[in-house]
């Protein structure tokens, strides 16, 4: 089975955030980079499954179409799971990126239609996806 298919699989099985969850934690002390090289300035809830169910099913029905379900983007839109990140990779830079969209490009603002708590939760499942990409590009390299 393709990484791809067993990717989708475990989101509809929703199995997937429960084993991230076993892996241990991402969040790096507040202010230092993390194993993807993304500064948590301000609180990511990457430890609770609640948060990261919320931002699942937000980051499913709000940002897949334009950066797909993986998100490893496509061809005009940005890949979220590659930690590259144009506009900055401080959680803060994220979080105004989602809620303040960005000028003269697709992204939209989505703080009239999203919490706080709802664009935390994404950015924490963000991070959830980096995850599978570094699993996908280890797996592909052998390793």
């Amino acid at each position: 089975m393709s990484g791809w298919k067993r990717f989708v699989g475990f989101l509809a099985a929703g199995a997937a955030v429960m084993a991230f969850l076993g892996a241990g934690s991402l969040q790096a002390a507040e202010g230092e980079p993390d194993r993807h090289g993304m500064v948590n300035d301000m609180p990511i809830p990457v430890d609770d499954p609640a948060a990261l169910e919320l931002g699942r099913d937000r980051y499913s029905a709000r940002c897949s179409y334009c950066h797909r379900p993986d998100g490893r983007g496509g061809s005009s839109s940005v890949c979220l799971a590659c930690q590259k990140y144009k506009w900055g990779s401080k959680s803060s830079d994220i979080y105004a990126t989602i809620a303040g969209g960005r000028p003269n490009t697709k992204m939209g603002s989505f703080a009239s239609s999203l919490s706080q708590e709802e664009i935390l939760s994404i950015i924490a499942y963000i991070r959830y996806l980096q995850e599978w990409k570094i699993k996908d590009d280890l797996a592909a390299a052998g390793k």
